[in-house]
C-alpha cells in the first residue's frame, strides 16, 4: 500500500496546538533517555505572547501530517535582535521533531524556509527554540543518557533528516559532566591560586536582592560573550523573565559572583536539574504532580544540576587571573554540590571553538558526554 501523502499545516488552532505538543510523545515513545517536558510550560513558551521572545521576534509553527496523523513539526522565527547584532537577515528554525520520514522532514524544512524567505531572510540556521539564549542545537552524540534541564534530546536519525533536507553543519557545542565527589586536582590548584590574588573575593547569590544579582550576572555575560559566535545579548524582557522563572527553583548556593576590589568581574549560574525532579510526571502536573514537584524542590531532591552561564568580563579574559577565577567558581560550586548529594553537574553548552572553556571542561570532566549541532542553509 502506498503511503498517504505528506501535507504541511500551520499550527493555528486548538487541535493543531494539541498535535504539536503531543507529537514528541509518539516520536520518543520507546526512548528511555527522553524526559517529557511539562506540557503547560511547553504551551506557554511556544504559543503564549508572554514569552519574552515575542517582544523582539515573530514565529510560526508547522506540522507535517500523513493523513490525519502528525509525523513532524518545526518552527520558523525571525529575531530582530539577531539582525541588529549582525546586520544580516538570518532566520532561524527550531522545535524540530519528526518520525524517521525524509519526505516529511524535507517538507517541514521547505515550509520553514519559505516562511523565512517571505520574512526577508537570506539564510536559515538552527535549531533554536526560539533564540540562541534558549535551547540550542540538535543532539548528535550522547543519546544514551537523559538531557539536563533546558537541553534538548533527539533520536539519532534527526540529524540525517536535516542533512537530507539540505542543511549543513555550521557549529557544534559540547556538554561536560563533572562529579562533585572527585574535584580534579588541577581545578583545585587553580582555585587555590585565585584565592591568593589580592583583591579577589567570591560570594553566593543574595536571595534578598535576587533580581539585582541576576542583572549583574547577565551584564557580565553580555560583556563576556559579546565576541562569541552567534551571541545575541539578553534583552530586558528576557532578564525579567529569567529572574521571575528562576527564583522559586534557585537556592543561593547555585550561583557565584567574583569581585576584584569592588567590581563584579565574573559569574557562574547553575540550575538544579528539574528534568531529574519531574522525569516521572509524564509531562503533567495535574492532578497530584504539582504537589510532588513542590515537595521534591523543598526537600532538594534533584540529583544533578547544570551550569548555564559562566564567564569573566572581556577586560579580564587575557589576564593571569582569568582561568583561576573560573576554576574558583567551579570548585566552590562542586563543593556546594556535595551538600546536595549531586551525582553530576553539567557544564553546557560550550562552543567547539572556545578553547579556554573546553580546556576547563576537560580539566573538570574529561571528554564531553554530549555534542549538539547547529545547522545552516542559504535561502537565496
Amino acid at each position: 500500500m502506498r503511503p498517504l501523502p505528506v501535507t504541511i499545516e500551520l499550527v493555528d488552532n486548538r487541535r493543531r496546538r494539541s498535535d504539536w505538543l503531543q507529537l514528541p510523545y509518539a516520536v520518543h515513545a520507546d526512548d528511555p533517555a527522553w524526559i517529557p517536558p511539562l506540557i503547560f510550560q511547553e504551551r506557554l513558551r511556544t504559543f503564549s505572547r508572554a514569552n519574552p521572545f515575542f517582544a523582539f521576534g515573530r514565529a510560526s509553527c508547522f506540522l507535517a501530517y500523513r493523513g490525519s496523523r502528525a509525523v513532524g513539526r518545526i518552527s520558523a522565527q525571525m529575531n530582530d535582535r539577531y539582525r541588529e547584532q549582525y546586520g544580516r537577515a538570518v532566520g532561524h528554525f527550531g522545535f524540530f521533531v519528526c518520525q524517521d520520514d525524509e519526505e516529511a522532514a524535507r517538507a517541514l524544512v521547505d515550509a520553514a524556509a519559505d516562511w523565512l524567505r517571505t520574512a526577508g531572510a537570506v539564510e536559515m540556521a538552527g535549531p533554536f527554540s526560539f533564540s540562541v539564549n534558549e535551547e540550542c542545537g540538535l543532539l548528535v552524540e550522547g543519546f544514551d543518557t537523559p538531557p539536563a534541564f533546558l537541553m534538548n534530546h533527539a533520536r539519532p536519525y534527526f540529524g540525517r533528516l536535516l542533512e537530507a533536507a539540505g542543511l549543513i553543519k555550521t557549529m557544534d557545542t559540547f556538554a561536560y559532566r563533572m562529579s562533585p565527589k572527585h574535584i580534579p586536582a588541577p581545578i583545585q590548584r587553580l582555585a587555590d591560586h585565585a584565592r591568593r590574588i589580592q583583591g579577589v573575593s567570591i560570594r553566593k547569590l543574595n536571595k534578598a536582592r535576587f533580581d539585582e544579582d541576576i542583572r549583574t550576572i547577565i551584564d557580565i555575560y553580555n560583556d563576556a560573550w559579546r565576541d562569541n559566535w552567534g551571541f545575541v545579548p539578553f534583552a530586558d524582557a528576557e532578564v525579567k523573565g529569567m529572574a521571575r522563572e528562576l527564583k522559586p527553583f534557585l537556592s543561593a548556593g547555585y550561583g557565584r559572583i567574583v569581585h576584584i576590589g569592588d567590581a563584579p568581574v565574573a559569574m557562574l549560574l547553575c540550575l538544579p536539574d528539574l528534568n531529574d525532579v519531574q522525569r516521572d510526571f509524564g509531562g503533567r502536573l495535574l492532578p497530584f504532580n504539582w504537589a510532588k514537584l513542590a515537595y521534591r524542590l523543598w526537600k532538594d531532591k534533584a540529583r544533578s544540576a547544570r551550569i548555564v552561564l559562566l564567564g569573566t568580563r572581556k577586560a579580564y579574559q587575557s589576564s593571569a587571573a582569568a582561568v583561576g577565577v573560573l576554576a574558583l567558581m567551579v570548585s566552590e560550586l562542586l563543593e556546594e554540590s556535595k551538600t546536595h548529594d549531586l551525582d553530576w553537574v553539567e557544564f553546557s553548552w560550550v562552543l567547539e571553538v572556545n578553547k579556554s572553556m573546553n580546556a576547563l571542561g576537560r580539566l573538570g570532566a574529561g571528554e564531553p558526554v554530549k555534542r549538539y549541532r547547529i545547522y545552516q542553509k542559504p535561502l537565496s
